[in-house]
């Protein structure tokens, strides 16, 4: 988001998180809290909280302007319904200010919630869902974003729109990207994921100019993984290949790393 509030001078612009798959490996169940809603009632389901480390905070392909270019913290809670329906928070250190008139760093928070469900005897998964990105201290950066996915076993694929325009994105610009994850020997979880964007090019913070594109290959993402021999503890390292921003402006390669834990 960063690089979206000084793309007008700098050609670098908003994207949404990138967590490493890999760190989140474990689910907790609510049955085994005595401090959450007993099964059998309306509001059964799982709660699952995460905290990790990570050796920077690349969003969505954003290489050469990271959301935070040294260790960002990150983490979060997501509770699951047994009846499909959940709703999550999730924050992340930034390295920067989200607003210009402030000094320091902000703190993104994503507020999340939908639904997911199956189409019964096809395999097929689907989820419709919602985030909410807020940036404390922030100016003009509030954004509400849809999200719909389709799911078969390990891979899936999910598009994200924008519904208001904000400093680092434009109404109607839309994230696509589609994920496959494959168990390897000893634990290992290998995830590709490849990510492009469909944009509006006018906006109310970001007008079009001459260089702006209607649509750009993003990123693809190669992460392994593998556990910690600490309950609920996962490390990670992925490999982004970067592609292009909404002005043409290719990416560098980066690697991420990362130390995670679920409980």
């Amino acid at each position: 988001m960063k690089a979206a509030i000084v793309k007008t001078a700098t050609l670098k612009t908003l994207v949404s998180s990138l967590v490493l798959l890999g760190g989140l490996s474990q689910v907790a169940h609510a049955d085994a809290n005595p401090n959450l809603v007993q099964a059998g009632t309306s509001l059964e389901g799982n709660l699952t909280g995460n905290i990790g480390v990570y050796s920077k905070y690349v969003l969505r392909g954003i290489t050469n302007a990271p959301e935070q270019d040294g260790a960002a913290v990150q983490g979060g809670v997501d509770y699951v319904l047994k009846n499909g329906f959940y709703a999550g928070y999730w924050f992340s250190s930034l390295g920067y200010s989200a607003d210009p008139a402030k000094t320091g760093n902000s703190v993104e928070s994503n507020f999340v919630g939908g639904y997911t469900g199956a189409i019964d005897s096809t395999g097929i998964g689907y989820t419709i869902g919602g985030t909410v990105y807020v940036y404390t201290p922030g100016k003009d950066t509030t954004a509400f974003e849809t999200k719909l996915g389709l799911s078969y076993g390990s891979a899936s694929i999910t598009a994200q729109t924008l519904l208001n325009d904000v400093t680092f994105g434009n109404k109607g610009d839309t994230y696509f990207l589609a994920s496959y994850a494959h168990a390897l020997p000893k634990d290992f979880t290998l995830t590709g994921q490849v990510g492009a964007y469909a944009y509006k090019k006018d906006g109310e913070f970001l007008p079009e100019t001459a260089d702006s594109e209607g649509f750009a290959f993003r990123h693809a993402t190669i992460a392994l993984s593998h556990p910690l021999p600490v309950k609920g503890g996962t490390w990670g390292v992925q490999y982004i290949i970067g592609g292009s921003d909404r002005y043409g402006v290719h990416q560098d390669n980066t690697i991420v790393g990362s130390l995670a834990l679920t409980f």
